[in-house]
């Protein structure tokens, strides 16, 4: 993975699977008319999880009427002719944020940036839409800390000193973990609070550190900045411990690069463009005409156009 100008840790393909919830699906439409004589504008917006269509519709009637009357009867002739056109525009439900606010989104995306930056190797983060992967998660059962076992005992790892855990005292503290172990979330508050806590400390932190929002600092800053959390160098960090943030932040947005796209992250696959990963093409999704088999015995590797998952469901059918 790419920090900063440099390159950390082991090439790893595919992605992780850990807490991956699906988008929601649910849909929701409005339609507003307004008319007033001849014409009639009609604006429907149909609005869902991620998706913004607008169509608006002009109707032009002309009717002409010829009455007939004798006695008490009456006919009546009566023609009208209507146009109308429209017009619409609409967004990738991938693109939507369900979570983070929009001050949020913007701390979140710079932290991504630099952990993942765009550079002469490929795009990065931001081109990957790890922000939506990271919202989208936090909207679903990830941030709701399904499937975790949140009831302690509550110990924050890399403590020192003498620590009793029900009845058992430890003399040598806690253990020290490292980014993606996945033993160093410990508390007892759904990943979504955990998430808005650190956002807002770690942003007074680089305000007070740095002078600013982290957003705006220079890119040797950012990286300084995420040095410190790492290393645990905030002292006031609102509940949680600077480290475990960065443990968090790291692993989600590795996730988001190198996850398949029907999670809203790595759009366009370019995490796996980068990184050389074939995802569910197995030598033949695009009629390349090779079989699994010759290119498990050839004497020279094949590098293959990636394929997602949801491109692999729709091919299979229902």
């Amino acid at each position: 993975m790419k920090i900063g100008a440099g390159v950390v840790g082991g090439l790893v393909v595919g992605a992780a699977a850990v807490y991956v919830g699906k988008p929601s699906t649910t849909s929701t439409t409005t339609v507003t008319s307004t008319q007033s004589g001849t014409p009639s504008v009609s604006t429907i917006t149909t609005t869902l999880p991620g998706s913004t269509v607008t169509s608006t519709s002009t109707e032009t009637s002309t009717v002409g009427s010829t009455v007939t009357s004798t006695g008490t009867g009456s006919t009546s002739t009566v023609t009208s002719t209507v146009t109308s056109t429209a017009t619409g525009t609409a967004t990738s439900p991938q693109n939507a944020l369900l979570t983070l606010s929009t001050t949020e989104s913007s701390l979140v995306e710079a932290m991504a940036e630099a952990l993942i930056p765009t550079d002469s190797n490929g795009a990065g983060a931001k081109e990957a839409g790890v922000l939506y992967f990271i919202d989208h998660q936090l909207a679903a059962d990830y941030g709701k800390s399904a499937n975790m076992y949140t009831r302690g005992p509550f110990v924050q790892p890399g403590l020192t000193g003498p620590i009793t855990v029900q009845g058992i005292t430890y003399t040598g503290g806690s253990m020290f973990t490292i980014p993606t172990a996945g033993t160093a979330y410990q508390y007892g508050m759904l990943l979504r609070d955990f998430w808005r806590y650190g956002l807002q400390a770690f942003e007074t932190y680089c305000n007070g550190a740095y002078g600013g929002n982290f957003e705006k600092l220079s890119s040797a800053n950012q990286v300084k900045a995420l040095t410190d959390l790492y290393n645990n160098v905030p002292t006031a960090f609102n509940k949680i411990a600077p480290a475990d943030f960065f443990g968090e932040v790291f692993f989600m947005t590795w996730s988001g690069f190198l996850m398949d796209p029907l999670y809203s992250g790595n759009q366009g696959m370019v995490g796996w463009l980068l990184t050389g990963f074939n995802g569910t093409n197995q030598g033949n999704f695009y009629g390349e005409g090779m079989t699994t088999k010759q290119l498990m015995v050839a004497s020279k590797p094949t590098r293959l156009k990636p394929a997602s998952l949801a491109q692999f469901q729709q091919a299979s059918g229902p």
